[in-house]
């Protein structure tokens, strides 16, 4: 449960910040913690 939260609080950050970052640096953020949480959830699966 803590990783979803994390993603949320993550993923709502980044909604808050996106008028004042670079578009293609939030989109590469959120990339990179995508694949995160897909690593993390074919883990979890997996047990």
């Amino acid at each position: 449960m803590s990783d979803i939260y994390m993603i949320h609080e993550v993923m709502s950050r980044a909604r808050m910040l996106e008028p004042q970052t670079i578009p293609s640096e939030a989109s590469r953020s959120a990339r990179q913690i995508m694949v995160r949480a897909r690593k993390r959830a074919r883990e979890l699966s997996q047990r």
